[in-house]
């Protein structure tokens, strides 16, 4: 296995197929015994290595004896690789003089001819055999749900969805692309990065508030105030606590991206798409007296929905009540008092009916929590999604 991990780092390219089966990435390897027993031995072998990198068996540093031929090296390390690239094999050499400086020397090798013994090395040289261009990426993508043939794809650079999902055989007649997740991971750790933000402006509106009541002094509303407080350390902590789910908004209906290529999005290793079944029902959350979900009737708008919840509760906020649609994006509901419950809301929907925070709009802090939770929620409905589909197959 360690032989295994430092081939996978010095090479990642090379291993690009072997991740599409599972095969993980290993962390720093720890110290060898041998060097933590004889502290001397390591700077003195490192003075007498070359580092050979790239596409070889084993990558790594190779001790070696004077005027010793790139061809032992290789030999050691178990040969060049089918992947190398032996026409750009890069050699770095230091001056063997000793001088006030020390200028580093590459040479560029052309190794066709396979001829290694020709190249003659010097301790600290440090060798590298480049990968040949490919197609395949370095990772693959996984599709879930109502696909004929779910599972993980690896892909070639420039893949769009349109291709991996005619590769799955398409979409089954159950699927509903308009409710499709797509999942990508750099787009996770920035959302996670906004969660923690958002977390510490609050805490920071906290402590402002907290401080300022203190100095003024100001009486009577201290348990307001307390119970404000209290709310938005719970809605920070909620904030901590929820898990990104890297969502982007994208079009996955293969027929609407053969009209629209523009609209086809090119994938990255560790993608992940889930497709889900059509639903047929609307789920009301927030300020209502009866929150859950509600079978799906054709042209019914938020203002239906949240009627047939029960109706808003006596401190909802209907001015900032918001709708996630089944593809990502969120729209506002349309519950004020002139506009007429918003369009229809296709099934897969959440409707979302905050608190009124006008109690403590002088308090400011709690002024962006439909902000807040409209990011909770949003990672929610798409990891609600990822797992119903990944646990139906």
């Amino acid at each position: 296995m360690s032989a295994l991990a430092v081939a996978a780092q010095a090479s990642r390219g090379r291993f690009a197929h072997a991740r599409s089966g599972g095969f993980p990435d290993i962390g720093r390897l720890p110290c060898p015994p041998v060097f933590v027993e004889y502290p001397a031995l390591l700077p003195f072998l490192l003075d007498q290595a070359v580092l050979l990198t790239g596409e070889v068996g084993l990558p790594g540093l190779y001790p070696i004896t004077g005027d010793t031929g790139l061809d032992a090296v290789l030999a050691a390390a178990g040969g060049a690789a089918d992947t190398a690239d032996l026409s750009t094999v890069e050699l770095a050499r230091e001056p063997a003089e000793n001088t006030g400086t020390l200028p580093l020397t590459r040479l560029v090798l052309d190794l066709r001819s396979r001829n290694f013994a020709a190249v003659r090395l010097s301790p600290r040289d440090a060798v590298r055999l480049p990968r040949g261009f490919a197609d395949r990426d370095t990772g693959p993508v996984t599709l879930t749900g109502e696909f004929l043939r779910p599972g993980s794809y690896d892909i070639r650079r420039g893949e769009r969805l349109s291709e991996v999902i005619a590769r799955a055989g398409g979409l089954t007649p159950q699927a509903y692309p308009y409710g499709a997740v797509f999942s990508r991971e750099s787009v996770r750790v920035r959302q996670q990065e906004g969660f923690g933000r958002s977390a510490r402006e609050l805490e920071q509106g906290l402590m402002q508030v907290a401080a300022g009541q203190a100095v003024s002094g100001v009486r009577g509303s201290g348990a307001d105030l307390g119970g404000a407080i209290t709310a938005g350390r719970e809605l920070a902590n909620s904030l901590r606590s929820a898990r990104a789910a890297g969502r982007m908004v994208v079009e996955a209906n293969p027929v609407l991206l053969a009209g629209r290529p523009e609209l086809d999005v090119l994938l990255e290793p560790g993608d992940l798409i889930a497709v889900p079944k059509r639903p047929n029902e609307v789920t009301v959350v927030g300020a209502v007296l009866n929150p859950g979900s509600l079978q799906f009737a054709t042209g019914w708008r938020a203002a239906d929905y949240v009627r047939a919840a029960g109706g808003e509760q006596r401190f909802a906020d209907p001015g900032r009540a918001f709708v996630v649609l089944p593809n990502g994006q969120s729209t506002p509901a349309g519950l004020g008092a002139w506009q007429m419950g918003g369009p229809p809301v296709p099934p897969g929907s959440l409707v979302v009916v905050p608190q009124d925070p006008s109690p403590y709009e002088n308090w400011g802090f709690l002024r962006d929590a439909t902000q807040v939770l409209s990011q909770i929620a949003l990672s929610t409905a798409a990891l609600a999604v990822i797992v119903r589909t990944g646990s139906a197959r």
